[in-house]
């Protein structure tokens, strides 16, 4: 698609990448817009002058994202020499607009669309136009974003996914592993990682006989610390269909809800556990 003075092409322009960055609050998606400018010989040649572009997931009949920002608002100068100049359109998303994106993506690639806004002047004389762009981006490219922009490491509801602690790296592993599935689309597959995360999890710390005496003991005098260790346990009975299932469809068992229920129920328990295991290291 072409940016135009008097119907004379001045640049076409392309869609052909998406990048992630951290914003505070949010994400941030940056857009690669790259322009193929042509040479100018007729005259002064026209300024080009960028408006924030606005975006859509899916065609412009799709999900409206907002107003994504030029880096410059001069991308490129006309001059007598053709050339390419590639611009970042930096489009911020709150949490709840990224995950609203991540439901509307289901586990598959994007389309994005981008109508950028244009005002050519050249002497007195300012013209408006519009471009539309369009690119479509395969799952890794997605997922690549994402992690560039942090999104995964902290859930929604903000549950840290943690660094690896002394004596938890085999579940921390794990719990990424099914960060990255989420991303992807397997959700039965999360559901299933998650139940292996919590069963490392209750071996690495050696909890089998606290686990025992949490079921053994009275609702009322059971303390904090063994609710929680049947908290765990539920969990893994929860996700015993993943591991063994009985002729029900695990994509009907296990749609996208359950396996973000699923993950942010075992982030939070790993969570909670390293955090346990950090208090007891010193003191000891």
């Amino acid at each position: 698609m072409g940016i135009n003075w008097n119907n004379r092409t001045i640049a076409d322009a392309r869609l052909n990448s998406v990048h992630g960055g951290r914003l505070a609050g949010g994400y941030l998606l940056r857009l690669g817009v790259e322009f193929d400018v042509l040479n100018w010989d007729d005259g002064p040649p026209p300024v080009v002058i960028m408006a924030p572009a606005r975006v859509w997931l899916q065609g412009q009949t799709g999900l409206v994202l907002g107003l994504a920002q030029p880096e410059t608002f001069q991308p490129f100068t006309v001059s007598q020499y053709p050339s390419k100049r590639a611009v970042l359109f930096d489009l911020p998303l709150t949490q709840q607009a990224m995950e609203a994106v991540e439901r509307h993506r289901n586990g598959v690639g994007v389309s994005l669309a981008v109508k950028l806004q244009t005002e050519v002047r050249r002497g007195a004389e300012v013209q408006v136009g519009w471009v539309d762009l369009a690119g479509t981006f395969n799952v890794s490219q997605w997922v690549e974003a994402l992690d560039q922009a942090g999104y995964g490491r902290t859930l929604l509801f903000e549950v840290p996914i943690p660094a690896e602690p002394a004596g938890l790296g085999s579940a921390i592993e794990l719990l990424e592993t099914a960060r990255g599935l989420l991303a992807t689309g397997h959700y039965s597959e999360v559901v299933a990682k998650c139940r292996m995360v919590l069963e490392r999890l209750t071996q690495e710390l050696d909890d089998d006989l606290a686990l025992k005496a949490a079921r053994v003991a009275q609702g009322r005098d059971r303390t904090a610390q063994q609710r929680e260790l049947l908290i765990r346990q539920a969990a893994i009975d929860f996700a015993h269909l993943a591991h063994h299932p009985t002729g029900i469809s695990l994509d009907e068992a296990f749609d996208r809800n359950a396996a973000q229920m699923m993950l942010g129920m075992t982030a939070a328990l790993v969570s909670s556990s390293m955090a346990r295991k950090a208090a007891a290291l010193r003191q000891a």
